[in-house]
Order: C-alpha cells, then sequence, then structure tokens
C-alpha cells in the first residue's frame, strides 16, 4: 500500500468505546494505526497515534470524520499531515534510565535539564507516584545517546544527581530485539 500519515493527539475525560470508536472510523476509512501510546492520567484520557493512510484516500474527508467523532467524544484534539520519514529515523532509546525516590519538585527538570544540555534525546517518559502512606516517585526514561557520548560520563553525572535529590538512579541497555 502506498501510503501517508497522520499523527492525531487527543485528550479529554475518559469514557468507556473512545479507543473502539476512534479505531472504528480509521478502519472504515482504510487508516491503519501504525504506532500509538494511549493512557490514563487522573480520569483523563490522552492518545497519541500514528495513522497511515492510501495515498489515494481524500484527507479532508478522513479529518472530518476524526474530528468528528472525537468532538461527540467531548475530546480535544490536533491532526496533522506529516513525512513519512520513519525509515530514515530510530524512535526508541539506546539506554533506560531508572529513578526511585521520594516524591518532589525538580526530580524531572534535574535529569532532564543535564540530558538536554548534552544532546542526549529522551524518546519516551513515564512517571508515576505509587504507595499509600509513603509516597514513592518513578520515572523511567529511554534516551539516545548522541555520538561519541561516553556512557561513562553518563553514569557519573546521574550517581551526582541522585545524591543531590536524594533518589536512586540506574542505567541500563536498552533491550531493542525486534518483537
Amino acid at each position: 500500500m502506498s501510503k501517508k500519515l497522520l499523527s492525531l493527539s487527543a485528550i479529554g475525560k475518559d469514557q468507556t468505546g473512545i479507543v473502539s470508536s476512534i479505531s472504528k472510523i480509521l478502519f472504515e476509512l482504510g487508516c491503519n494505526i501504525e504506532n500509538s501510546t494511549m493512557t490514563l492520567l487522573s480520569g483523563q484520557f490522552a492518545m497519541i497515534l500514528l495513522i497511515a493512510y492510501p495515498k489515494t484516500s481524500n484527507v479532508t474527508k478522513i479529518k472530518t470524520k476524526l474530528k468528528s467523532g472525537l468532538n461527540k467524544m467531548g475530546l480535544f484534539s490536533s491532526l496533522n499531515e506529516i513525512d513519512d520519514n520513519t525509515k530514515h529515523i530510530k524512535t526508541y532509546g539506546d539506554y533506560v534510565i531508572s529513578v526511585y525516590g521520594a516524591d518532589k519538585p525538580g526530580i524531572v527538570y534535574n535529569i532532564s535539564k543535564y540530558l538536554s544540555d548534552n544532546k542526549v534525546n529522551i524518546t519516551d517518559v513515564q512517571t508515576t507516584v505509587v504507595g499509600a502512606k509513603e509516597k514513592v516517585y518513578i520515572m523511567l526514561l529511554e534516551i539516545q545517546l548522541p555520538n561519541k557520548f561516553k556512557i561513562e560520563n553518563l553514569k557519573s553525572a546521574m550517581n551526582d544527581l541522585s545524591k543531590k535529590l536524594t533518589v536512586d538512579i540506574s542505567i541500563n541497555q536498552a533491550d531493542t530485539a525486534e518483537i
């Protein structure tokens, strides 16, 4: 199938049937969900989809039907045409940084600032707070190191940040085996 791509991001109050409704519209229009992330955060459902559609399709019709379906569910959305350059972009991380510790402001900022300052690309971030009495903050980051960046430098910096933030930080090579 010769294809084109759309990115869809949507967020709104959670309700049963969001995924089913959106995927039905896409299926009926001959579209394919190639990549996605969807999650529930404090009663808000959020999704980001990479949608492939045949080059012969009417993209205006696809956008109109999707917007209509999203609006009926009360979801705020953004829909954009994008270039299919995925063959040249690595979308997964080389390493995973795991952070565990008492929840407090500044954890995400301090770690992401170091990474940004050193041109380390973050490809995925997940955070959560767990625990009924004692709250534990958990953050997982997938990262891509720039060429010639030494992992020892990252480990040393994360060790320093671990002490400064009083959290445990570990770094492991990502498992990028094909599924």
